[in-house]
């Protein structure tokens, strides 16, 4: 009989060695004191560092922020400027919209995530090009 949570350990295991190949580091935000403040680093989750990858051209999904309940409103897809993914097998915490990606020497910011209910769910990130953001 074959047993397929271990073959699906060994798939995920596979694709992560085969596919996750920057190093990056998850850091937690969370918002500032008041709207008037900027977001800052989240002391109750430590960041760390990890493997995954990127993709730079992110497919025209569409993956609205929102649903407008008025069709007429426009209110149209959203944009990403990249699409991070990555086997979470062993993370402490999960990136969360507002927390910050280092990888490939840039800052992003996660903006939307999307899981399959696999252990490889993929965060829609715009880049950050404000140092102090």
């Amino acid at each position: 009989m074959v047993d397929w949570e271990a073959a699906r350990a060994f798939t995920e295991a596979a694709c992560a060695a085969t596919f996750d190949t920057k190093p990056c580091r998850l850091i937690a935000r969370r918002p500032g004191a008041t709207v008037n403040h900027k977001e800052e680093d989240d002391p109750s989750r430590v960041p760390f560092d990890c493997m995954a990858s990127i993709d730079l051209e992110p497919t025209s999904d569409i993956i609205r922020r929102y649903p407008s309940s008025d069709p007429q409103s426009g209110n149209g897809p959203v944009s990403y400027d990249a699409v991070v993914t990555a086997h979470i097998g062993d993370w402490p915490w999960l990136p969360k919209m507002g927390d910050q990606i280092l990888i490939i020497g840039k800052r992003w910011r996660v903006e939307a995530a999307r899981r399959d209910g696999s252990s490889r769910p993929a965060w829609f990130v715009s880049e950050v090009r404000n140092a102090g953001s």
